[in-house]
């Protein structure tokens, strides 16, 4: 199946919660989802949008210390401040700038994950996810967020 990637909004009391059990993580993450709310699942394109963020020199850095590949669980906290600066970051960065730099030959000689950079829709996929995540940190500035591989 392979790593996706999303982030959730999280009040203080989820972050203690998050931060004082890891294994409880799981589980509250499974109810973080808010319907009506923009959600932070950008599924597959993580490691599409990390390239082309890098290509762009766009400083954003959407894992942290997470290991897509660890299959561990482990959650990135975000504070408030980080998600207003990120939100800042993505409103000033249209998708066009990012697929300025979209390359599937290069692409997939640097092993960007998953291979599907010569298909016709991947990159209606990545700009459908990019706006996405952009849309969940405008929306939830001076909160805090969680993010997790799954």
């Amino acid at each position: 199946m392979g790593p996706v990637l999303a982030f959730h909004r999280i009040s203080d009391a989820d972050a203690a919660r998050i931060t004082a059990d890891a294994e409880a993580a799981l589980e509250l993450i499974d109810h973080l989802d808010r319907p009506g709310e923009p959600t932070g699942d950008i599924d597959k394109a993580w490691d599409g949008l990390r390239h082309l963020l890098e290509a762009a020199n766009i400083d954003l850095d959407l894992f942290g210390d997470l290991d897509p590949w660890a299959g561990d669980g482990a959650t990135k906290i975000w504070t408030a401040a980080e998600i207003t600066t990120a939100a800042h970051t993505l409103t000033a960065t249209p998708y066009s700038v990012l697929d300025r730099h979209f390359d599937p030959a290069a692409m997939d000689a640097d092993d960007v994950y998953p291979e599907i950079w010569d298909t016709d829709f991947c990159r209606e996929f990545l700009r459908e996810n990019y706006e996405a995540l952009r849309t969940f940190f405008a929306a939830e500035q001076n909160s805090q967020a969680v993010s997790q591989f799954q």
